[in-house]
């Protein structure tokens, strides 16, 4: 048997009710629902369900006025086991004329109107200063590349930075500011130890004409022997003893 794609469609409503299953909870009064849910227009009666809050027809206006059975779910959801509503075959008393139904909904109508032309419905950014908006729009203009590039290459400035502070000075030479002249200054360190002669380096061989220059030199003394400052950088600093 070939099956058809039709959409189904509703019976014409009878304008006369002619059920008997009424339902036992008291009846709903069109008047107190809101102007926008209910709709009075003849031959298209409909109000929305308070209980299941689905648009639902009227029938029986020109008798008894009540909600035709239907279910809590919307008539176009193809639910497999749909479930009646509590408000099925509900009586509902139409007090309010449709006359004064249609004013009610054009002054709501004309004040939502006149509230949305108040409202504003653009969000103003912050004002920015010139500086800010000319980094923002150089930013667009880079690119997510270029700036990644960019601050890699400020980690590189700063890890260089720190690396400098860091540095721990060598004898008494400073590793920051101008250069300090040695030639006719005598180090601490040396001037409290008697003239021993030329120094010679342990590792390399290297010499020294006095033990001023030594020092100066950043010379120290590993196990109680003379190493210079180069061949002195290859031993922990606390094993370093300085002249």
């Amino acid at each position: 048997m070939a099956t058809t794609n039709v959409e189904p469609q509703a019976r014409k409503r009878r304008r006369k009710t002619r059920t008997k299953n009424v339902s036992h909870l008291p009846p709903l009064i069109a008047s107190n629902f809101p102007t926008n849910e209910i709709d009075l227009t003849p031959g298209k009666e409909h109000v929305l369900c308070p209980a299941c809050e689905n648009w639902t027809p009227i029938t029986g206006v020109l008798g008894t006025p009540l909600l035709v059975p239907h279910h809590t779910t919307p008539y176009h959801d193809r639910t497999p086991n749909p479930r009646r509503c509590s408000n099925t075959n509900r009586r509902i008393v139409l007090n309010i004329k449709v006359e004064a139904w249609r004013e009610q909904l054009a002054e709501r109508t004309e004040a939502s109107a006149s509230v949305a032309s108040r409202r504003a419905t653009k969000v103003l950014p912050k004002p920015v200063s010139p500086q800010t908006e000319r980094i923002l729009h150089g930013r667009d203009e880079r690119g997510p590349v270029t700036r990644r590039v960019e601050w890699a290459g400020v980690l590189y400035r700063v890890r260089q930075t720190d690396q400098q502070r860091r540095a721990v000075p060598q004898g008494v030479h400073p590793t920051e500011g101008p250069e300090v002249p040695l030639d006719h200054l005598t180090p601490r360190q040396a001037a409290k130890q008697p003239e021993a002669g030329p120094l010679t380096c342990e590792r390399c061989g290297a010499a020294e004409s006095s033990l001023a220059s030594a020092v100066a030199a950043g010379w120290c003394q590993i196990s109680r022997r003379s190493h210079c400052g180069r061949c002195g950088e290859r031993f922990p600093a606390w094993t370093r003893t300085p002249f």
